[in-house]
């Protein structure tokens, strides 16, 4: 008995892998990384292979590679088949009730998470509560997620922004009270810059032993070349550059590459000055990040469920499903982002339900079929013989056909008669139901007394805002 199954082959050969890689280490050797914050270069200038210039950091290679050899990842990481991630603070909702679009609430944030939870998602806390101050908008997002869920924000699938130290001790004293993950994150602005407030923070909490992380995020065109290989010479430049310098400000601590934002590069529409999702350089885009991630053992995570599209509608459905798929026959399976329309602008609870029934179906592709004595079937084609034989009482079909062929809850198998039968109801609307289903029926809540001890962290912040 074998198992077949199909993948997407081709692709960087080993040689452009390498020239990449060697061209990424000149560059962090010859220009560096420009590091605002002076703290930070003056506890760099203590290591040797360090040369700084002004504001511009420079590193040995021997320094990145004990930095790539340092990278800590949880084993369960990749332990995960099909996991989804959603959410990344979205300020735009739509509706449930009226399909509009509009600004989230606290109780956005309240509903969403206990939607993730029920539909079994991973990752950052749904949207940014826009009712409350900027300080509670932070604090509320790891709040509610550690209320409402046990995989939420997602220990090292989060990637919700910290805006100052003030907000930073906030949620640590929080994540303590619930006994939680937490670790800070230093983004590169591309190209090649540190950025000063997420240094101050990691500065500030330095010998706690908390993880650090490095994300970037180059732009093809705007904020790095225009070609896909300039492009991600410049994003594995940036990201060992920055996991170069955090390994030099850990201490020991453990140090990581974001899941979510690692070696990846985007591309840009000049037409309408837009960032772009789900378009065919976007996907190739994905392709490359699965063979540059495994160059350096970084776990992957593909951004495969994004979009520009503003609604759940046919052009965020053929971006989704079409890049999910790819990106899971290159060997992905852990995808972001359900839920998420017009680039990261929008949560949709519709759109997240659609969003696990696409990789769901693209689970099925993936599994493929077994092969073997039993499903050749010659014996049941000799049974059942010419028409008007057929094979629907036959023994093999009446064994195994809830395991051949997959029943979708959403995506309907139905006869026309049947569908109408029913009343023809609309995808959308039957997405809307099973998110409603999910948060009402959803039962977890944090125990009594850490809910209790997040509450008086929280509202002592609040008052902070007074």
């Amino acid at each position: 008995m074998s198992q077949v199954t199909y993948q997407v082959t081709g692709g960087l050969s080993q040689e452009q892998v390498e020239r990449i890689h060697d061209e990424a280490l000149g560059l962090i050797e010859r220009m560096g990384l420009r590091v605002p914050h002076r703290p930070t270069r003056c506890h760099l200038s203590d290591f040797d292979g360090v040369s700084i210039e002004g504001e511009m950091v420079r590193f040995r290679p021997d320094l990145v590679q004990a930095a790539v050899a340092a990278q800590w990842y949880p084993p369960s990481l990749t332990d995960r088949e099909f996991a989804l991630i959603s959410g990344a603070y979205e300020l735009n909702v739509i509706d449930m009730d009226d399909g509009t679009i509009r600004p989230t609430t606290y109780q956005d944030l309240v509903d969403l998470t206990k939607l993730a939870q029920g539909l079994g998602l991973y990752g950052s806390a749904p949207v940014r509560p826009l009712d409350l101050p900027p300080l509670l908008q932070e604090l509320a997002m790891y709040k509610v997620s550690w209320e409402y869920s046990d995989r939420r924000p997602g220990g090292i699938f989060d990637a919700n922004p910290i805006s100052t130290v003030q907000a930073a001790e906030y949620i640590y004293e929080m994540a303590q009270a619930a006994e939680q993950f937490l670790s800070l994150g230093l983004w590169i602005v591309s190209p090649f810059t540190a950025t000063t407030d997420s240094l101050e923070i990691i500065y500030h909490f330095m010998g706690r032993g908390l993880p650090l992380w490095i994300a970037t995020m180059p732009v093809a065109g705007t904020t790095a070349p225009i070609f896909l290989p300039g492009a991600y010479v410049q994003s594995v430049a940036e990201l060992l550059a920055g996991l170069t310098l955090i390994h030099l400000l850990a201490d020991g601590a453990p140090i990581y590459c974001s899941v979510i934002d690692s070696i990846r590069a985007y591309p840009f529409d000049m037409k309408h000055a837009a960032f772009v999702y789900g378009s065919p350089e976007d996907l190739l885009a994905t392709l490359i990040q699965v063979q540059l991630n495994a160059h350096y053992g970084i776990p992957l995570v593909a951004k495969s469920l994004l979009t520009t599209a503003k609604l759940p509608d046919a052009q965020a459905a053929a971006e989704k499903a079409s890049h999910t798929l790819a990106a899971a026959m290159m060997g992905a399976r852990i995808f972001t982002n359900a839920g998420l329309l017009a680039v990261d602008e929008i949560y949709s609870a519709g759109q997240a339900v659609i969003d696990c029934e696409i990789v769901e179906h693209v689970r099925h592709v993936c599994q493929g079929f077994e092969f073997s004595d039993d499903t050749l079937a010659i014996k049941a084609i000799e049974e059942v013989g010419p028409a008007p034989g057929n094979f629907m009482d036959h023994d093999t079909t009446v064994s195994n056909f809830r395991a051949a062929t997959w029943y979708p809850d959403l995506f309907d198998h139905s006869t026309l008669r049947q569908w109408q039968d029913r009343g023809s109801p609309d995808i959308i609307g039957q997405a809307r139901q099973i998110a409603r289903k999910h948060i009402a029926g959803q039962g977890y809540v944090l125990d009594a007394h850490r809910r209790h001890d997040l509450e008086v962290i929280y509202q002592r912040a609040g008052q902070d805002c007074e």
